[in-house]
């Protein structure tokens, strides 16, 4: 099944060896790939769309990928200037 069909705006992508180790995950968010994290602990990579932390977590017999969302606008990357723009305005 094509899950690519389904319109999803972030999906991970796991890397492997032949031997079946993991080497990697590949980001896509807001449907654009963002980038590729090692597979260790606390590797992450940020969406410089929407300002979502991607962050792999081990355990010792799994692992998670979740995806942190920022609290507000201000946190996305990218509105720095309009901070500054509101700043000047007080």
């Amino acid at each position: 099944m094509n899950h690519q069909a389904k319109n999803y705006s972030s999906d991970y992508r796991v890397n492997v060896l032949n031997n079946g180790t993991i080497i990697s995950v590949e980001v896509t968010c807001c449907s654009r790939h963002i980038g590729e994290m090692r597979f260790k602990d606390g590797e992450n990579k940020k969406c410089p769309l929407c300002g979502t932390v991607h962050q792999i977590f081990i355990q010792h017999n799994h692992f998670h990928i979740r995806p942190v969302r920022p609290v507000s606008d201000e946190a996305i990357a990218g509105n720095d200037s309009d901070l500054v723009i509101k700043e000047k305005a007080l």
